[in-house]
């Protein structure tokens, strides 16, 4: 099976909205489909969805009880194993780095620190999540997390 039937197809969206050329609704297939498609599971609150009341990223737990930055991570990544290990396309849940993970910094020289103490104030991470799909390909999520 090539990845286009793996991975399905859907309308391709940009910024939320749907992306429409010539009069055409455009669509995303493959490997940019599943992207796209976890990117919006975990965009979505958990449980707003009347369809599937358990499709979605549930970050309430860290962000309304009184916890360090440790736990408030450490309840961000597993929710996210939980969401992205929800779908059928994703086999496995390889890492989830952090924005001031030592290892994101030494990968990302760019960043900066300023900015980020600035959004992690505002309860705002940049996470990327190392994925291993069905089809034996490894793929990484950059995600923004956070209330």
């Amino acid at each position: 099976m090539d990845d286009d039937n793996a991975f399905g197809y859907s309308f391709l969206l940009a910024d939320g909205d749907l992306v429409i050329e010539d009069g055409e609704l455009l669509t995303v297939t493959g490997q940019a489909n599943l992207i796209q498609a976890l990117t919006l599971r975990v965009l979505t609150p958990y449980g707003s969805d009347p369809f599937n009341t358990t499709y979605g990223l549930d970050v309430t737990q860290a962000f309304i009880e009184p916890n360090g930055v440790r736990m408030i991570k450490e309840l961000i990544k597993l929710n996210l194993v939980r969401t992205l290990g929800t779908d059928p396309r994703v086999s496995d849940i390889r890492q989830v780095l952090f924005d001031d993970d030592p290892a994101y910094l030494a990968a990302h020289p760019e960043v900066d620190q300023r900015l980020l103490r600035d959004q992690h104030h505002r309860r705002v991470w940049q996470v990327e999540v190392t994925i291993d799909t069905v089809q034996d390909r490894t793929t990484t999520l950059a995600l923004k997390v956070g209330v």
